[in-house]
């Protein structure tokens, strides 16, 4: 039976379509194929590329970076430089300590790196295990220690109450016995004033004789009457300070004490010298009041005596007594320091012994592949450390960025210099620079002294120079609404060919890194700030996050989340 045309057709129309759909899910299930890199080390060179003409070239005005004082000064006005020839240094001595400091933490982990990639010996282990035995050691000499100065910080604190106590009963005695004078004083002064002179005036205080000496008669009156107020006033202070009951008030009162019996002993003198001139009194009354007032003038003296001794004696007990409680004070404040020592003395040691444990745990169990990561990404720290402080001391050192002469020098050694003020000014050697604006976006990469790779329109490409950054203006450029900033390029050597307008295409070198990890651009996607690779595993692929430096239109700079050798896709196709 013969098929009609059509038939033929249909069947051959769907047999190619059957085969199309195989061919769609076959192509389906085949995994893609992914386009890969290597992760290896290497220079990343992180550049700035601007175009430029040329001018002719001017004189450079140089300012210190810095304040500091000027310690070193090499050039003179008229002074050939060559470029990098440091023509002033600024104060660094404490920087190049730290320096020392810093270079011997990047050697030493480089070192502990080194030690942790070559792996652990049985000698090392050994001596892990004695440091364990050391550390414990010192752990318990210095808790017993600890309980040593507990002690020593009790017995302390009972001697100085001990010295208080004993300084107080001392002193209580000794006030004691002003007081008692105080009271036999009053007591004297009263007798002498009406047992013993007494009977030698009236009722009224006048003498009971006449005399012969009218202005023995009016002292001896006068000084009768400020007696008898000043005994009044004697009584009145004893009274306060016994009253009181403390050391301060009784020594408070001896001034006004001593001045009240002074006052008595006034008028006793001036009883003295009235009798020289008495008249009517027999011999015997005439004696007897002689010898009354005698023994009423040495009694007050007996008496002032008597205090001032007593008030001696409690002021040096009282030095005696601060001395005391001083030093106890002193001893207290030893003590407790001692105990907060070696307080601490147990925790230093309780934490080296814990490290030290963990220091030979570590040696037993082997070097983990993230423990070398991590003490690999420590060098790189200590080494970025090192190299900001070297950058800092680059910064003390004024340096002439390109061939020329020196034309002002407007420092002198010793002299404190601040950023903004024209140091030394150069004169560039050479006919040309090149002047160029550079986008607000790039200025901050860019520094004087940046290397700068040239080539000019008017010559062919395979033609290049070489220069440096020379100067960036501090105010912007606003062209067409867009921030500028005008900056100078010096060649680094004379050409006569070159010529003023010519146009110049610069390549400037704003920073470099060697021996790095690089990771090429292609291969990062950037989220919100993160940056991640594709790394291929196993033949499948892993994303990971990756921390990235200094980048430039091939590489970046891979500080973390990527180790050498590791396997980045770059592209996928499907099959």
């Amino acid at each position: 039976m013969k098929l009609s045309r059509k038939t033929v057709i249909f069947g051959i129309i769907g047999a190619a379509a059957i085969a199309l759909v195989a061919f769609v899910v076959a192509s389906r299930n085949k995994p893609p194929v992914y386009e890969t890199e290597r992760i290896e080390r290497g220079t990343v060179v992180e550049e700035v590329s601007v175009t430029g003409s040329l001018s002719p070239s001017s004189k450079i005005s140089l300012e210190p970076e810095v304040s500091g004082r000027i310690v070193k000064l090499r050039v003179d006005e008229g002074s050939v430089v060559k470029a990098g020839d440091v023509m002033a240094e600024i104060d660094s001595r404490d920087l190049n300590a730290k320096i020392a400091s810093q270079r011997a933490s990047l050697d030493s982990a480089k070192a502990r790196l080194a030690e942790l990639v070559a792996g652990t010996t049985p000698e090392e282990i050994a001596l892990a295990e004695t440091a364990v035995a050391t550390a414990q050691t010192k752990l318990e000499a210095s808790v017993a220690a600890k309980a040593d100065a507990e002690t020593a910080l009790v017995n302390a604190k009972a001697n100085y109450a001990n010295v208080v106590a004993k300084a107080g009963t001392v002193m209580d005695a000794k006030v004691d016995d002003l007081l008692l004078d105080f009271d036999k004083a009053v007591t004297d002064a009263k007798d002498a004033f009406e047992r013993l002179t007494g009977p030698m005036f009236t009722n009224d205080d006048h003498l009971t004789f006449s005399t012969t000496n009218f202005a023995a008669e009016t002292a001896a009156v006068n000084t009768r009457g400020e007696a008898r107020a000043k005994i009044v006033e004697l009584q009145s202070a004893v009274d306060a300070a016994k009253s009181a009951g403390t050391g301060a008030a009784a020594v408070g009162s001896y001034a006004a004490v001593i001045a009240d019996l002074d006052a008595v002993k006034n008028h006793l003198e001036a009883d003295r010298e009235v009798l020289k001139y008495a008249n009517g009194l027999s011999s015997t009354t005439l004696s007897t009041y002689q010898q009354n007032v005698s023994t009423a003038i040495t009694t007050n003296d007996a008496d002032v005596s008597s205090l001032a001794s007593d008030k001696a004696a409690i002021d040096l007990q009282q030095r005696l007594n601060d001395a005391d409680i001083t030093s106890a004070t002193i001893a207290v404040s030893s003590a407790q320091a001692s105990l907060t020592s070696a307080t601490f003395a147990v925790t230093s040691a309780q934490n080296a012994l814990a490290q030290a444990k963990a220091d030979l745990a570590l040696k037993k169990t082997g070097n983990r592949p993230e423990v070398i990561a991590a003490q690999r990404a420590r060098v790189e720290v200590e080494q970025a450390a090192l190299s900001g402080l070297l950058t800092e001391l680059s910064k003390r050192r004024i340096v002439s960025p390109i061939d020329g002469t020196v034309t002002e020098v407007n420092i002198e050694v010793g002299e404190t210099v601040q950023p903004g003020k024209t140091a030394i000014a150069v004169q560039a050697k050479g006919n040309f620079q090149i002047v160029t604006n550079i986008s607000e976006i790039d200025i901050g990469k860019v520094k004087v002294g940046d290397p700068v790779h040239i080539t000019l329109d008017a010559f062919p490409r395979t033609e290049t120079w070489t220069g440096k950054v020379s100067d960036i203006h501090p105010a912007e450029k606003i062209v067409e609404g867009v921030i500028f900033y005008e900056t100078t390029v010096l060649f680094d050597t004379e050409d006569p060919r070159l010529r003023s307008g010519m146009t110049a295409n610069l390549t400037i070198e704003t920073d470099r890194a060697e021996n790095v990890l690089r990771v090429p651009l292609r291969a990062l996607t950037e989220l919100r700030g993160k940056f991640t690779v594709r790394v291929l595993e196993g033949g499948k692929p892993v994303e990971r996050e990756v921390t990235i430096g200094l980048e430039n239109t091939d590489h970046a700079e891979a500080k973390s989340g990527l180790a050498e050798g590791d396997l980045v896709i770059v592209a996928e196709k499907k099959q």
